[in-house]
């Protein structure tokens, strides 16, 4: 079963698998947005290692993206947010936005990037909210590429499917993921 082989990174779900969990929960949220929240959250300095951390992470996704997370998209969710750190804290760099597979077609892969930067600003800005932070100096570099996700997060679906599109989305994905990474990472580390 998908939901208990979660935890380690090279155990990440596919975009679909997790869409699959979240239609089955009879949830409408696109999986990139879900990813991109813990992603922001774990950002912010959120922990999720002990009982009591996860749970107080799932009230703050809950809040972010304003949805139940019960029963099996709770577990779910919370291996979710254990395989993303995982990914974070791999000396590979083995973090990736999870996004829909390349295959997929082109304005869904655009939507999805749109989603997963809304959620990371969601995420972050909750958790931010929740921890009493909000008056904490934001370093410069996250503040930038915080602003740069704002604008990634109005990235228009209804492009021509061309190369030049596709090779943007490649830039734009290849940004979020080093920016992200940078951030998470800087927030793990000082827990």
């Amino acid at each position: 079963m998908l939901v208990d082989s979660l935890g380690d990174y090279e155990d990440m779900p596919s975009w679909s698998e997790c869409a699959d969990v979240l239609f089955d929960a009879g949830l409408t949220l696109n999986p990139s947005e879900l990813h991109g929240a813990i992603s922001g959250m774990l950002g912010a300095g959120r922990r999720s290692a002990s009982p009591e951390d996860r749970d107080y992470g799932l009230l703050i996704l809950e809040k972010a993206l304003a949805v139940d997370l019960q029963g099996e998209v709770a577990e779910f969710t919370g291996r979710l947010v254990d395989a993303t750190r995982s990914a974070v804290a791999d000396a590979d760099f083995a973090f990736r936005p999870l996004l829909p597979d390349d295959d997929d077609p082109i304005d869904q892969r655009l939507l999805s990037l749109g989603c997963w930067s809304t959620g990371f600003l969601t995420g972050f800005t909750q958790a931010v909210t929740v921890t009493n932070s909000a008056g904490d100096v934001v370093p410069p570099d996250t503040a930038e590429a915080l602003k740069d996700f704002a604008a990634i997060a109005q990235i228009d679906p209804s492009e021509d499917d061309d190369e030049q599109v596709e090779r943007e989305l490649e830039e734009l994905i290849e940004y979020l993921r080093v920016a992200a990474m940078n951030i998470m990472h800087d927030a793990i580390a000082n827990e």
